[in-house]
């Protein structure tokens, strides 16, 4: 008889400017999708996904965030109850990699997570502005794990999700885990609170 995996989830936020490519990013890991023209996100967006390990079955709640400044507000409420943060900035607009450094500046003072640093748009490696080693250089500095994809094609994507969620695991033991990031927790995304809207009526948060 398989034994069944103890069940966690994890909340994961994108966080980068607008039109880096964090929702085509997540379409394309959920989804297997990449949309043919920009998607400006209103607000909040949320996907999920459900991953393995050896020891675990692990529900991957995926927020995605506008990186416009007028949304900077709803952005930094989303922190709240946030494990994971994928730091995400274009390799063809320096700039966006220069305010990625800005939000993880910004993001120290909103709570305790893990992060990487995603620089997305690899198959526009002809029109790169941000070096590799730029990335690695500051990633070493800042101790933060570091990687580069592409949404459009897919390259690398699995990897930033899976890189984030063992980040998450790295350095707690089964207990912790359990205890922190299990369904049968009450707080964060957890099966409870999602029963006791239904029992009422409403529907399940998300």
């Amino acid at each position: 008889m398989t034994k069944e995996l103890p069940q966690l989830k994890f909340k994961l936020l994108l966080i980068g400017d607008t039109a880096v490519g964090k929702t085509s990013m997540i379409l394309k890991y959920t989804d297997n999708k990449f949309p043919d023209t920009h998607i400006a996100t209103i607000g909040v967006e949320y996907k999920t996904k459900t991953i393995c390990t050896d020891k675990y079955k692990i529900t991957l709640n995926i927020w995605d965030t506008s990186g416009q400044e007028r949304f900077k507000s709803i952005t930094k409420s989303f922190f709240r109850n946030t494990n994971g943060v994928l730091f995400v900035y274009d390799i063809t607009n320096n700039k966006t990699f220069s305010n990625v450094k800005n939000w993880i500046k910004d993001s120290e003072m909103l709570g305790k997570f893990d992060s990487i640093i995603c620089g997305n748009k690899i198959d526009l490696d002809s029109k790169r502005e941000v070096k590799f080693n730029t990335l690695k250089e500051y990633g070493l500095k800042q101790k933060i794990p570091f990687i580069e994809t592409s949404a459009k094609t897919g390259d690398k994507i699995d990897e930033a999700f899976k890189m984030i969620a063992e980040q998450i695991i790295k350095g707690r033991s089964d207990e912790e885990l359990k205890k922190e990031f299990g369904t049968d927790q009450s707080e964060g995304f957890s099966l409870q609170k999602c029963q006791k809207k239904q029992k009422e009526g409403k529907k399940c948060c998300k």
